[in-house]
């Protein structure tokens, strides 16, 4: 940010002293010549901080490893979720509510849980047994409320 604030700086004043400058100036061809001077003068005063410049001025501390862990997270637990919620809505389980918390470790999807919290009216015994034959998923079934 401190290259940015200098260049800046270094522009308004080469122009502030190209404006005086380029007043002063007399008429004609001699004119002219100390317009290309002052040009030149504008010029190289937009190159100049360049040689100070330093990359470092623009990193960013990102950390890519952890945003790809966290968006492959969220990607698998949506499609857990899903997957679940539609095996119990074609079985005829409806409003059932799904949560699944996913890790991921060095590319690898691990279900840390899974739970299912059904409505009363519903076997919690047949819901496990369901996901079970269905998915191949142990689940924790609750009735919601409990």
């Amino acid at each position: 940010m401190d290259f940015i604030k200098s260049w800046t700086f270094c522009i308004c004043i080469t122009l502030m002293l190209s404006v005086v400058f380029s007043i002063l100036t007399p008429k004609g061809s001699m004119g002219r010549f100390y317009k290309i001077i002052i040009s030149m003068f504008i010029f190289i005063s937009f190159l100049f901080p360049l040689t100070e410049f330093d990359i470092s001025d623009f990193k960013f501390d990102f950390d890519f490893d952890s945003e790809y862990s966290e968006v492959l997270e969220n990607a698998a637990q949506k499609q857990i979720e899903s997957s679940v919620g539609s095996a119990l809505s074609e079985s005829g389980f409806k409003n059932c509510a799904v949560s699944a918390r996913v890790k991921e470790d060095n590319g690898e999807i691990t279900v840390e849980s899974l739970l299912i919290s059904v409505p009363d009216g519903y076997s919690t015994k047949e819901v496990k047994d369901l996901l079970f034959d269905k998915l191949g998923v142990v689940a924790e079934v609750k009735r919601i409320g409990d």
